[in-house]
């Protein structure tokens, strides 16, 4: 693994969790996604797991900056130390990865885009997180097929759909109730910010019952056809880089 590599994941990581509203779940579940325990990863840093509990999981005892890059250093090195295996995921993860038959379209936003601005050029139902619409901002976006994702999406290609940040949309096109998307993020530790569905006339309740367990914006884009749902994410594109 090339220093140059780690150095850009250690950036990619670092800088999910800051721009992240809730920083303590950020640290979290990248925690997870390492498969690191909190014992462990605080017995490495040399400081109390009470202590980086209360990181993870009490939004009033936000850490700094250098506490973060010590703990993402020690998430990178306790890896590294054990072969490298996450590291090597990640540093296939780019976000320069070819679309495939399921990501649609994919785009990565170096200043943030209002989710309320989404909401209202996508046509957004919002099913549940409403109230946090309004305070959140969007680092990016990944349409997927639903049915292509489902059927043959594999955890490695779910890890590069978050591109830069997990603070961004997944917009799934092709979906006929909701329940099997929201099922498939639920499995894995990363989260995105919001989950827009495409396609179903009716969201199945479980659907929203998983957005409401991991706190993710959950909506409905009433937008007709697929065609008018990229063309409409192509303005946005313009609208973020003007």
């Amino acid at each position: 693994m090339s220093e140059e590599s780690i150095i850009e994941i250690r950036k990619r990581i670092f800088g999910d969790i800051l721009s992240a509203d809730d920083i303590g779940g950020a640290m979290r579940r990248w925690r997870m996604f390492f498969k690191i325990s909190q014992v462990d990863l605080a017995r490495f840093m040399n400081i109390s797991s009470s202590v980086l509990s209360e990181y993870e999981n009490d939004p009033k005892k936000s850490p700094g900056a250098r506490f973060i890059k010590r703990y993402v250093d020690a998430l990178l090195e306790i890896d590294m130390n054990r072969g490298g295996k996450i590291i090597s995921v990640l540093a296939n993860s780019d976000v320069s990865l070819q679309v495939g038959k399921e990501i649609l379209k994919m785009r990565d936003y170096k200043k943030p885009f209002p989710a309320e601005k989404l909401v209202e050029l996508l046509d957004i139902e919002i099913l549940y997180g409403e109230e946090a619409v309004r305070d959140t901002q969007l680092y990016g976006y990944t349409v997927l097929d639903s049915v292509a994702a489902i059927l043959s999406m594999s955890g490695h290609v779910y890890y590069r759909i978050f591109g830069r940040s997990t603070e961004r949309a997944l917009i799934f096109t092709n979906v006929s109730t909701g329940r099997s998307p929201m099922v498939a993020v639920r499995v894995y530790p990363l989260k995105p910010r919001m989950v827009v569905l495409h396609g179903p006339k009716k969201v199945d309740s479980l659907a929203v019952k998983i957005a409401e367990k991991e706190s993710i914006i959950l909506g409905r884009s009433r937008l007709r056809f697929q065609p008018d749902l990229l063309q409409t994410l192509d303005e946005i594109d313009q609208l973020v880089e003007a």
